[in-house]
């Protein structure tokens, strides 16, 4: 038992930051513990980078994810606990030799993708996505394990470019397990694409080419087939994690009073003691010594602090003991650090994956926020432009007819005796200044028209100039008459003679 509520089950697996097991609460639940090793923590910055990491990424509570759910000291032993079984990997599965139904292995590739692209949201990435860090649940989903874990560890900040490349190499390894050459060719494609793009929007890319080419595979988006697939590799790889099978003896902790004292997020089997951390500054646990009893049980973290990781109470137990008469001398050991918050609650029984494409979200730059407050201006001056011609539109329906009172026609300038010109006669219009259209017609005197034309007239313009350009070449004389009608249900019009003379 750890924590006084958690029954270690099953032979473990080795992970980033210790041994994997497979763990069961005291009503039959399936939970998932990593024991942490303190080699993997040895010094201060590596367990505050890990334990940074381990905090941000339970924070978001993505049911794509096998989430870390608790944090439990136990002795001289530390443990995260999470919401699922950590087994079986897609390791696990490969090395079992278990068949994989080809619309399985796309419905893995799409769980995956979509997984990244919402770490990739909240600005965080995983960094080392493989076989072993991809578990198969039980409600038959492809979760992702150990977030960040290897990055933390190596002092590196991965980001969406290191997933991407991943994925794709994730694809190919499907595909080359793959019996079914059209889904094999499917996959292969949509790692080209995403090597091809990069980032978030590779990952969107070739999930576009998952989506769209799975449509037509039959049995894509069934979960049954990854619950069956769990199973069997369970059942078929050696040392495979079993349910049901009878405790494992974890290696011996000195004995001592455990009196149990229940923290936010977690538990510890020694007294913590009530000391809040500053703000911002992960509050500091060290590995607890065997040899050493236990003081009286202390006062809960307060809601708003950190649960600590380590073992903060034995050095507590190591000062209080060298204070006591005949107490032994306690022994100088490394302070292992690190940070973990309350952690979140279970995930779903079912995580229901949408197979859209999911945009990489960014932030608004000033830039952005300028071209949007410019468009928006647009849009109003738009609505604004339209309304205007509306409204003109509307009073030239409803408005009184326009009337014309008088037309009138002369030349724009003489023309005098000059050979081979172009006559300009200037027309003009006069009404009684209301809004409307007329229309009307230039006639010459050898009968040419101009054919009907149409005028408009806005609200107070009382008079329009209109022109008829009329060409004459040659010798001799002529004398010449154009006409201006205006058309409507009274005529009016004016004209004017002229006399084009050339005696060259």
């Amino acid at each position: 038992m750890i924590g006084g509520k958690y029954t270690v089950r099953g032979q473990g697996r080795a992970g980033r930051l210790g041994t994997w097991h497979l763990l069961s609460t005291a009503d039959g639940k399936v939970r998932g513990g990593v024991r942490l090793e303190e080699r993997a923590l040895a010094d201060q910055a590596t367990a505050q980078r890990v334990g940074q990491v381990v905090q941000a990424v339970a924070a978001l509570r993505l049911p794509g994810l096998l989430n870390v759910i608790e944090q439990v000291v136990d002795g001289r032993y530390t443990w995260l606990v999470t919401s699922a079984s950590p087994t079986p990997t897609l390791a696990q599965v490969f090395g079992a030799n278990v068949a994989m139904p080809p619309a399985t292995a796309l419905l893995i590739a799409t769980d995956t993708a979509q997984t990244l692209l919402k770490l990739h949201q909240a600005e965080l990435a995983h960094g080392d996505l493989q076989p072993n860090t991809i578990v198969l649940s039980g409600a038959g989903a492809a979760l992702l394990a150990e977030v960040g874990y290897a990055p933390a560890l190596a002092g590196d900040t991965p980001g969406p470019g290191h997933d991407a490349t991943a994925w794709a190499r994730l694809l190919n390894d499907l595909a080359g397990r793959n019996a079914d050459p059209a889904v094999a060719q499917l996959l292969r494609q949509a790692a080209q694409r995403a090597e091809a793009t990069g980032g978030s929007a590779g990952l969107t890319a070739g999930l576009a080419v998952l989506t769209t080419g799975g449509a037509k595979v039959a049995g894509f988006g069934d979960r049954e087939p990854i619950k069956a697939l769990a199973a069997n590799a369970t059942a078929a790889a050696a040392g495979a994690v079993v349910t049901k099978a009878p405790p494992v003896a974890l290696p011996p902790v000195a004995p001592g009073s455990e009196a149990t004292v229940q923290l936010i997020g977690g538990s510890h089997s020694a007294p913590v003691p009530p000391r809040q951390a500053p703000a911002g500054v992960p509050p500091q646990a060290a590995v607890v010594p065997p040899q050493q009893s236990a003081p009286p049980a202390a006062a809960p973290v307060p809601p708003d602090g950190a649960t600590r990781l380590g073992n903060r109470a034995a050095e507590e137990q190591r000062r209080v003991a060298s204070q006591e008469p005949g107490g032994p001398a306690a022994s100088a050991q490394p302070d292992v650090n690190l940070r973990f918050g309350q952690g979140v609650p279970p995930a779903p029984p079912a995580w229901q994956l949408a197979a859209a494409n999911i945009p990489p979200r960014r932030r608004r730059s000033v830039m952005n926020r300028i071209v949007a407050f410019l468009s928006a201006l647009a849009l109003v001056a738009l609505l604004v432009a339209f309304g205007v011609i509306g409204w003109q539109w509307w009073q030239s329906q409803h408005a009184e007819p326009l009337a014309v009172s008088s037309v009138t026609v002369k030349l724009a300038q003489p023309i005098d005796d000059k050979c081979d010109v172009k006559v300009d006669l200037v027309g003009t219009i006069h009404t009684d200044g209301s809004a409307g259209k007329v229309t009307y017609e230039w006639v010459r005197m050898d009968g040419q028209s101009s054919g009907v034309l149409e005028q408009t007239f806005r609200s107070g313009q009382n008079k329009i100039d209109v022109h008829l350009y009329w060409e004459f070449k040659g010798v001799g004389t002529k004398k010449a008459s154009a006409t201006l009608r205006v058309l409507g249900a009274q005529v009016v019009e004016g004209a004017t003679e002229f006399t084009y003379s050339c005696k060259r």
